[in-house]
């Protein structure tokens, strides 16, 4: 059961995350494969909110990794529409 106060503020943000989610879904189908750091500068956000938004597209299955961007040193994922 989720608390009441928990509740109240996920319903505060839904709108907004869930216009954000869309936002984020347009610019994968626009540049797929693409990566979350490529997303975040495309949008001109911050990595902390493109990372959970492509964490809740992924939960609902609307897209999916695809491999790695090995043109960096860091292990970066690729993400396309599924």
């Amino acid at each position: 059961m989720i608390h009441t106060n928990s509740s109240a503020a996920y319903a505060s943000i839904a709108p907004v995350t869930g216009q954000a989610r869309i936002e984020v879904l347009r610019v994968i189908r626009e540049s797929q494969p693409i990566t979350r750091q490529d997303i975040a500068a495309s949008l001109g956000w911050e990595i902390n909110r493109v990372t959970g938004r492509v964490r809740e597209l992924l939960d609902i299955s609307r897209i999916i990794e695809a491999g790695n961007d090995t043109s960096h040193k860091v292990k970066r994922g690729l993400l396309r529409v599924a």
